[in-house]
């Protein structure tokens, strides 16, 4: 029996909560280590990260659970309860009923809805490697804090939000992703926040 887009996802969703339980599994003293290092230069509250992560399970559960196809290259980038929904859709009426899913969430302090009209180019791996290589350079480039942006890869096509300190530092982000082989476009969305001192 064939699995739809939404059953699809529900298990690499799965495979994925998975894998990432058995790595932390594997080797906990790094992973705290890591944990400790990310959350130290997290720019979010404890409360905030708590509400991201409720946000965005419920978002993602709502695209999961609804009826067909129509948002599987549908997602949503999360950081300090402002939300950007990104992707793809068929057409304007898609695009509009993810925005309308999301609204009721009270958490949410902002929404944007940046999802495009159309079908991504490219495949799950072309994605997933340009992905690693957007962490690996926004990680590896100085005046970067990439642990405050969150990023997704569909076809090329890269949507970048969460938070900046400076506008210098955003357009260093994304002028270090622009200059990746395999970006097709950027869809920026970062906030300036300068740092508390």
């Amino acid at each position: 029996m064939p699995l739809g887009g939404a059953s699809l996802r529900a298990i690499l969703f799965g495979v994925f909560v998975a894998f990432s339980r058995a790595a932390i599994a594997f080797d906990p003293i790094v992973s705290i280590v890591g944990m400790g290092i990310s959350t130290s230069m997290d720019a979010r509250t404890a409360g905030e990260v708590k509400n991201d992560i409720q946000i965005d399970v419920a978002l993602t559960k709502k695209l999961l659970d609804h009826k067909g196809d129509d948002f599987k290259n549908v997602s949503a980038l999360v950081f300090a309860q402002h939300v950007v929904l990104i992707g793809y859709a068929r057409n304007g009426s898609v695009r509009r009923q993810a925005g309308a899913l999301a609204k009721p969430d009270k958490l949410i302090r902002s929404l944007r809805n940046d999802i495009l009209i159309g079908k991504p180019d490219g495949n799950f791996g072309a994605n997933l490697v340009l992905d690693k290589k957007i962490g690996l350079a926004l990680t590896a480039a100085r005046g970067i804090s990439s642990v405050n942006m969150r990023w997704k890869v569909y076809g090329g096509a890269v949507f970048l939000a969460g938070v900046a300190q400076s506008p210098e530092e955003a357009r260093l982000a994304a002028a270090t992703i622009r200059s990746l082989g395999g970006v097709k476009k950027l869809r920026p969305h970062l906030r300036i926040v300068r740092k508390k001192k």
